[in-house]
């Protein structure tokens, strides 16, 4: 039969939190964690932005090309769009990238 430990949850708490700070890898991936979450968040603020400026440019649009009475002004409508949409898809690309730059060079480099 085995008894049980006389440790008391002070005891135990104090061990984790020695055994935590004491480590320099627990911290690294501390501070990478937060980085990490830190970014993601960001990354869906300005992609939740994103989006909803996209899909007002997008309706706007299509009422412009529903109310086109011929083909060639809702060809250039269409042509407009498609040039607005990669011109503002690769601005997003490029803002989410540096976000996630910024995470990587604040979280430091790693000791192996």
């Amino acid at each position: 039969m085995t008894t049980a430990s006389k440790r008391t949850t002070s005891d135990t708490i104090r061990s984790a939190q020695e055994f935590a700070l004491s480590s320099d890898k627990s911290q690294a991936m501390a501070k990478a964690t937060e980085a990490w979450l830190t970014a993601t968040a960001e990354c869906q603020r300005e992609m939740m932005s994103f989006m909803s400026m996209r899909l007002e440019k997008d309706g706007e649009t299509t009422r412009e090309m529903m109310a086109c009475r011929n083909l060639a002004d809702w060809t250039s409508i269409h042509s407009r769009w498609i040039q607005e949409t990669l011109r503002d898809y690769s601005a997003e690309t490029t803002k989410l990238m540096t976000i996630c730059t910024k995470s990587v060079n604040s979280a430091g480099p790693t000791r192996g």
